[in-house]
């Protein structure tokens, strides 16, 4: 898994970090003015754009909250997940949600405790499911099925040494945006994607394709994800109250009902 151009004002922070929103310390004016521009790509039901026009998902509902717990207000701007890890990167974008650690996101970004765990599936046509059952992802590509992905997601390790295998990486399509993906396993463009068995729910429920799409019996990736905070962006003293507050949030029940609401 997963922009605006605001400064961060000068930020001076003095609460604990077992602070809730109902009883909060005193805070110093300039602490108001905190503001954390989010990137988003569409996700659903982690981050996606509701009927009223707003942000909503699961990874949104948590940053809201963990911004208000660090007196922060946020801001939000849609892109493609690559677009916006470039964004990171030069510090356009503050934070990204539901991203992995990899050793090069390490080098321009840090990232929260994980809050969250991922899973990737298979999905094939209806049509095809029986017969491609018994096989698993490289012997997917080996045998010249095509593979969707989305650009700049990281599937795992194992995964991501057949993605970029010598032998197999000519069998993996990639597009900017998820739901592309749904749309050319249906027309036939590809033959296999790979996705989060959540979002994939979501895209195959709106867009009418349950019947026509099949989950394959083989989970690729199954890990945790954390909060991305740009080095570029955030200050070290931000992060650390960011995190403090998503502890807090873990100990007293509130986040495990946050992920219950959206996948229990």
């Amino acid at each position: 898994m997963r922009i605006g151009t605001l400064v961060v004002a000068v930020l001076v922070f003095g609460l604990a970090a077992c602070q809730r929103d109902e009883s909060p310390a005193p805070v110093p004016p300039q602490a108001q003015s905190c503001v954390l521009r989010v990137g988003w790509d569409p996700w659903e039901p982690y981050q996606f754009q509701g009927a009223d026009g707003a942000v909503a998902g699961l990874d949104v509902e948590l940053i809201r909250q963990l911004a208000a717990d660090a007196r922060c207000t946020v801001e939000f701007a849609q892109g493609s997940w690559q677009e916006l890890l470039g964004r990171v990167r030069a510090g356009a974008v503050d934070v990204l949600m539901a991203a992995t650690p990899t050793a090069e996101r390490l080098g321009y970004a840090r990232f929260s405790p994980p809050y969250r765990r991922e899973t990737f599936a298979l999905f094939t046509r209806t049509a095809d499911a029986q017969a491609l059952a018994g096989m698993d992802l490289q012997q997917l590509a080996q045998s010249g099925r095509r593979i969707a992905i989305t650009d700049g997601y990281y599937y795992g390790e194992r995964a991501t040494q057949v993605i970029q295998g010598e032998a197999t990486a000519r069998a993996f399509i990639s597009a900017p945006v998820v739901e592309l993906n749904y749309t050319r396993l249906v027309d036939g463009e590809v033959d296999v994607l790979l996705d989060d068995p959540f979002v994939a729910a979501a895209v195959l429920r709106r867009k009418g394709m349950s019947a026509a799409v099949a989950r394959h019996p083989l989970e690729i990736h199954s890990g945790e994800v954390s909060l991305m905070y740009s080095k570029a962006g955030v200050a070290e003293d931000l992060v650390r109250r960011l995190d403090a507050a998503l502890a807090a949030r873990k100990a007293d029940g509130s986040l495990q009902r946050l992920l219950d609401k959206y996948q229990g």
